[in-house]
């Protein structure tokens, strides 16, 4: 018998397993295709507070979450003993002209005052070989977003340790 069937064996559903089998939770996780096999293998992570304006329980829930992440990642490298290749980068957009940069501006104002220090918008000057082109030489770099930024193959195997220390998993 189990309280919870998790439907996909990828990053996200492994984590809701794992984490319901932490509160006590029996859970099968379910995957035709087995781990990975999906979602998992492309883009990770496209929950994000988008901008920080016209600010809701939504951007306020994904941007929680967006924080917390890092707690969580951390715990599944002490209990698996395998860095799932998780960090919180940030993107960098280019800034296409005077009024995308003036609104760049204004947001930067309103992520310090929504996002309370937790994380950034900066407007910067687009240099380097790393930087994408910019018609107005300015970029955005904002810090809540970790797209792409948990190696799928580093953080998949890294779940699968903390699936058996869970009794109950």
């Amino acid at each position: 018998m189990v309280d919870i069937t998790v439907m996909g064996a990828g990053i996200f559903g492994l984590s809701v397993a794992w984490t319901c089998a932490k509160r006590g939770a029996r859970v099968r996780v379910i995957d035709p295709n087995g781990p990975g096999a999906g979602a998992s293998g492309g883009i990770v992570g496209a929950m994000a507070p988008h901008v920080p304006e016209l600010w809701n329980s939504k951007k306020a829930f994904q941007l929680d979450s967006l924080l917390m992440a890092g707690d969580f990642w951390a715990e599944v490298a002490e209990v698996s003993g395998c860095a799932p290749g998780y960090a919180r980068l940030g993107r960098l957009q280019p800034i296409a002209d005077a009024a995308a940069l003036a609104l760049a501006h204004e947001r930067t104002q309103n992520a310090a005052t929504l996002w309370q220090g937790q994380a950034d918008w900066r407007v910067l000057s687009a240099s380097g070989a790393w930087c994408p082109p910019s018609a107005t030489g300015q970029i955005i770099h904002d810090t809540p977003h970790r797209r792409a930024c948990i190696r799928v193959r580093h953080a998949q195997p890294s779940l699968r340790p903390c699936a058996h220390a869970v009794p109950r998993l």
